[in-house]
């Protein structure tokens, strides 16, 4: 059997994202693993991650990909708390990168990630040739082992 030590969980905040969260939690639990929690954001051609907005109710500007981080790790505490609870050792982590999929890949490699546990949406057809799929891609490419997780049925998500 192997002995997991770093299991990375990158995560959309889908359902399905959020399904890994669970598993990686309890294999992480079951092996007295770390878990790092990672969301990269990727902004859309053209937009400049120095863009400055202005939240709202705020009378400051800040620039996007900081309120952006700030969001994601809102999001990344709510889910540490609700589906990580019974893990002990948690790291969040937010990266600025595109593609998703290469980002992911490289910091596996930089945190000698021994498992990756990723979700799928589970579209089929043209919805999954139009849009591919982030998690096939990792599982395709990334040198460590992958487990793919597709959200509970029950979900609309």
């Amino acid at each position: 059997m192997t002995d997991w030590k770093t299991i990375l969980v990158p995560t959309d905040f889908s359902e399905g994202s959020r399904a890994a969260l669970t598993m990686a939690g309890e294999i992480a639990t079951r092996h007295g693993a770390r878990v790092i929690l990672l969301h990269v954001i990727d902004l859309p051609p053209g937009l400049d991650p120095g863009s400055m907005v202005r939240p709202e109710g705020s009378a400051v500007s800040i620039p996007l990909v900081d309120m952006a981080r700030e969001q994601a790790l809102a999001w990344m505490e709510k889910d540490r708390v609700t589906h990580l609870a019974k893990t002990e050792d948690v790291t969040v982590r937010v990266e600025l990168g595109s593609p998703v999929v290469q980002t992911v890949l490289d910091v596996a490699q930089s945190v000698g990630a021994d498992l990756i546990v990723v979700g799928t949406h589970g579209r089929t057809g043209l919805a999954h040739m139009v849009l591919g799929s982030v998690a096939e891609k990792i599982v395709r490419m990334a040198d460590a082992p992958v487990l793919s997780v597709r959200r509970s049925r029950g979900s609309n998500a």
